[in-house]
């Protein structure tokens, strides 16, 4: 097999750069992984092979430019004219592809990708984004406000739309469908986005407000996903849900595509995640996904709470969240990811969401920022008092915040916040 590793080496600006963690098999020498890993990611197999000219490798070989045997980590450069215009899929089968099942590594990471600027401009990126979905609710410097109608599955069409339209009115922002409620029998798409929708605009009037249902289209095939986009808008809808992974990257593509003519605002459920990216030693980091969401141009995107349910250390949140809002992070505030310059692709509106209560909103606003889309279940729908009053509870909770008050202190004169915090936080 040819050789790549070269530590003198500097990628040029037209090239693909991945940061790799790696732990070689027993007996398999650190540099052997390294350079086994660069070919089977892109022109080389597990044997010399005469067909390999020397001029495709001289052209389109990778480089292994850094390796740190100590924390495990190395960077490989990859020539751009490796993949296929405008495919997420490819890149993937490539960089990410056979050399998770190597025999000679035990474990490999994906741990961040900086895309040049080359690939970069194949893709859209989010048509609204995170200024986009603020201009549309005409919501200037707070975090918005968001629940999932619970339970999750069970609730019959009437009641559900009844939930959001509770919600609504108590004060949320956005109402969202849960990942696995799609069209069940209990509950079938096409009646609830209308009866939902309905109750959007019943609850506009009411309350002055605009308000956003997230319906959500995930289908078992691209064709069926893309006619529940079309009756969304059809029914005057402005948001659509997708759950990313299950779904896939072609689906994702094929849904942004589509969204030129749509005009949808694109809302990323990212369930199922944690099936590659929760083994801080192998699989696929979130910040990768992340970047892949924002390349291709969704809107929004879950990307942890910190202080919820949800797994996710404060590190790895603030950095996605970093990497899909700025459009450049200074260097000197990075750890261990790649610098990406994104050239004028839309930022994505980050997403807490898993486990929040009232109480949360403190340390969610001092962690992730104002910027953010902070999307509450059972807190507050297990209010003691009901889902109107669980929505006023959290409106609350961010008045007190963006007046600079105490929590605790704001809710001895305001009693649906009393009433929260004392459930949850005694």
């Amino acid at each position: 097999m040819l050789e790549y590793i070269d530590l003198e080496y500097e990628p040029n600006e037209d090239e693909l750069v991945c940061l790799y963690y790696i732990e070689p098999s027993k007996g398999v020498s650190f540099k052997k992984a390294c350079t086994n890993i660069a070919g089977e990611s892109s022109i080389d197999t597990w044997s010399d092979i005469s067909t390999l000219s020397p001029e495709i490798a001289e052209r389109l070989k990778p480089h292994v430019f850094e390796i740190n045997e100590k924390t495990g980590e190395i960077k490989i450069a990859y020539s751009s004219e490796l993949f296929e215009v405008g495919s997420i899929p490819q890149i993937l089968s490539s960089i990410a592809g056979n050399i998770f099942s190597m025999k000679l590594l035990n474990n490999l990471r994906l741990q961040d990708i900086s895309f040049p600027k080359e690939v970069v401009s194949q893709f859209k990126g989010p048509k609204f984004g995170l200024q986009g979905v603020r201009k549309l609710l005409k919501i200037r410097d707070r975090p918005l406000v968001g629940t999932i109608v619970k339970p999750k599955v069970g609730l019959v069409t009437e009641k559900h739309a009844e939930v959001a339209y509770n919600a609504w009115i108590g004060g949320c922002d956005i109402v969202k469908d849960d990942e696995n409620l799609t069209n069940q029998k209990f509950n079938q798409f096409e009646k609830r986005a209308k009866l939902t929708l309905e109750a959007r605009d019943k609850a506009e009037k009411e309350t002055g407000e605009k308000k956003v249902y997230m319906c959500n289209i995930t289908a078992p095939t691209c064709q069926e996903m893309l006619r529940r986009a079309k009756f969304i808008k059809k029914l005057g809808g402005e948001y659509i849900m997708i759950d990313i992974i299950p779904v896939g990257w072609t689906a994702l593509q094929t849904l942004r595509e589509a969204n030129e003519s749509l005009n949808l605002i694109l809302h990323a459920h990212r369930c199922m995640h944690s099936a590659l990216t929760r083994n801080p030693r192998h699989g696929v980091s979130m910040l990768v996904i992340a970047k892949l969401v924002r390349l291709i141009g969704l809107d929004q995107l879950h990307i942890g709470t910190v202080v919820g349910k949800m797994h996710g250390s404060i590190e790895e949140v603030v950095s996605i969240k970093d990497e899909i809002i700025l459009r450049e992070v200074e260097e000197s505030k990075r750890t261990c990811i790649l610098h990406q310059k994104w050239h004028g692709i839309n930022p994505v509106f980050p997403v807490a969401s898993g486990g929040l209560h009232p109480g949360h909103v403190p340390d969610l606003v001092r962690i992730l920022g104002k910027d953010i889309i902070m999307q509450f279940g059972g807190g507050i729908h297990a209010h003691p008092h009901g889902t109107r009053t669980g929505a006023i509870a959290v409106r609350q909770a961010v008045e007190s915040v963006l007046d600079g008050i105490d929590l605790g202190e704001y809710a001895r004169n305001h009693e649906e916040l009393k009433i929260a915090l004392e459930k949850w936080q005694h």
